[in-house]
C-alpha cells in the first residue's frame, strides 16, 4: 500500500510544478503622445480571445504624492506586457490590472513604491476569438 502512494506524490509534485501560461495579460502596444492614446491587447488565455483597447489616461499617482490628472500623466512602457500578480503567487511585484465598465486600474508594487493609473476605454474590438 506504502508503494501506491508513491505515484500519486509524484504526479501531485509535477502538477505543483508546471509552469503554466498565465489565464490573462495585458500588451502595450503603443502610446500618441500628442493625444495621450494607449493601445493595449487584453489576451484571455482561458477564452482565447484577444481585445484591441484604445485608452486615455485620468491619472497617474506614486505613493504618498499627490495624483496627477491629465492625459499625459500616466506612465507604461511600450512592447512591456503586464501579468496580473494579484495574490504575490509568482515572485515580483504586486500587480493588478482591472477593467471596469469604460475604466481600466493598473496597480502595482506595494507601500511607498505603490503606483496607481486610471485610464478611460475609448474603444474595444475583439481582434481574435
Amino acid at each position: 500500500m506504502k508503494h501506491a502512494a508513491v505515484p500519486f506524490l509524484l504526479l501531485l509534485v509535477l502538477a505543483c510544478t508546471t509552469r503554466r501560461e498565465p489565464t490573462e495579460l495585458y500588451q502595450v502596444l503603443s502610446h500618441q503622445a500628442s493625444s495621450g492614446e494607449w493601445t493595449l491587447i487584453r489576451v484571455n488565455n482561458e477564452e482565447h480571445t484577444r481585445v484591441q483597447i484604445t485608452a486615455t489616461c485620468d491619472f497617474y499617482k506614486s505613493g504618498e504624492h499627490e495624483p496627477v490628472e491629465g492625459p499625459k500623466s500616466c506612465n507604461l512602457f511600450v512592447g512591456r506586457t503586464l501579468v496580473p500578480n494579484r495574490l504575490g503567487t509568482r515572485p515580483g511585484d504586486f500587480l493588478d490590472v482591472r477593467q471596469l465598465g469604460d475604466t481600466l486600474f493598473i496597480t502595482q508594487g506595494q507601500g511607498s513604491s505603490r503606483v496607481h493609473q486610471q485610464f478611460t476605454v475609448r474603444s474595444e474590438k475583439v481582434i481574435e476569438q
